[in-house]
């Protein structure tokens, strides 16, 4: 008797949780200048995403590059950041980019693009790359493209 009564409730417990479907890439809500100093500036861009099961997992940046005006010039890096259950939550992605490695890319005319960034008085970034959720031993890549124009003030 005990053994069903443990089995019974073993099973109705695992049976309540929701554990559907990986969850859901929302949008990219946007990406900003966050830091600037004279060597260097750093972007965040932020991603919103819903997780409608009981259970979390993990999402972590693979191979999230950023462009700016066309030319790579960083990699997003992340530790794994932990899902929160039957919610809708963002992520922030930071990344450092040298001046140099922008200004540089082209260096017959660096000056051209510097004064053609400083005339559009915007650049325009481009974060393309995979977010990976984890859970257990399954996982998920949402790839993840979003171009926006940032204005230099």
């Amino acid at each position: 008797m005990r053994l069903f009564i443990s089995v019974f409730i073993f099973s109705s417990i695992l049976c309540s949780c929701t554990v559907t479907e990986k969850p859901e890439f929302i949008r990219v809500k946007s990406v900003e200048v966050v830091e600037t100093s004279l060597e260097n500036f750093t972007l965040e861009a932020t991603v919103v995403f819903l997780n409608k099961n009981d259970v979390g997992g993990t999402l972590q940046a693979k191979d999230f590059h950023v462009f700016i005006d066309s030319i790579d010039v960083a990699t997003i890096q992340s530790i794994p950041f932990d899902v929160p259950k039957r919610m809708e939550f963002e992520i922030p992605f930071r990344a450092t980019v040298p001046f140099k490695k922008v200004f540089n890319a082209n260096k017959q005319n660096w000056l051209g693009n510097v004064l053609n960034a400083i005339s559009k008085k915007s650049i325009t970034v481009i974060c393309k790359g995979n977010i990976r959720y984890k859970l257990g031993t399954f996982h998920y890549d949402y790839p993840i493209i979003y171009e926006q124009q940032i204005s230099l003030k």
